[in-house]
């Protein structure tokens, strides 16, 4: 019982932390990134979510999902692992879902809309191309290998 109690109370802390104008903070930090038509850094992407997003955490956790959300959707046919690592700041690591956390789920289905409606190339790269994910298919690719065989192993994310 006391498991249940656990996971249902990390479940409720996460949906407490995250604003209702959570999915609006995503929509805006995508078309945000839509208008620049230049490369964006690390400290200038981060510096974009940080205006939109309500709270640190939200900036974290569009920092962290938003460019694999956008990876998963932009390489289709890459072997997703469904589950990442976390190791939170007691230096625990816990293996997580993705569709059972709740910000990953908001900004993948935002993503998915997005990229109905005639994404921007260089958004995709922008935001995409942060992901360790799409940086290590590339490596892959540069060296021969084909987007069939990739088979993306567990993402780590240090809290």
């Amino acid at each position: 019982m006391k498991l249940f109690k656990t996971i249902w109370q990390k479940k409720s802390n996460e949906k407490n932390l995250l604003s209702t104008s959570f999915p609006s903070c995503v929509k805006e930090i995508i078309k945000k990134i839509d208008e620049v038509n230049s490369e964006i850094n690390d400290d200038e992407f981060y510096g974009i979510i940080s205006q939109k997003a309500i709270n640190e955490f939200e900036s974290n956790e569009i920092y962290i999902f938003l460019p694999i959300a956008f990876a998963q959707l932009w390489i289709k046919t890459a072997n997703w692992n469904e589950e990442y690592n976390e190791i939170l700041p007691n230096k625990k690591e816990v293996s997580k879902r993705y569709d059972e956390t709740l910000s990953f789920q908001i900004i993948i289905e935002i993503v998915k809309e997005y990229f109905e409606n005639k994404p921007s190339k260089n958004t995709i790269i922008q935001i995409g191309g942060r992901s360790a994910e799409i940086n290590a298919i590339n490596k892959l690719l540069l060296d021969g290998g084909k987007v069939e065989d990739v088979k993306v192993t567990k993402t780590t994310i240090i809290r």
